[in-house]
């Protein structure tokens, strides 16, 4: 998987963002960008699991 880094966009309620960055305050993250990263891959590993895995395979197939 590459470790590039990009930029995503997210626009949220500001409610919602007094709530993350409180929360990041209290937890062990960084920073909201770190909170979110962290947010984001443990949504997908506890929703598809399958789906990093064949994600993952994709990228080591040589493209012909």
């Amino acid at each position: 998987m590459s470790k590039e880094m990009v930029n995503i966009n997210v626009r949220v309620t500001s409610t919602l963002k007094k709530i993350i960055e409180k929360y990041v305050d209290l937890d062990t993250h960084i920073n909201v960008s770190d909170f979110t990263r962290d947010a984001l891959r443990e949504k997908i590993k506890r929703d598809a699991p399958w789906f990093i895995e064949e994600i993952l395979r994709a990228e080591d197939t040589p493209s012909t």
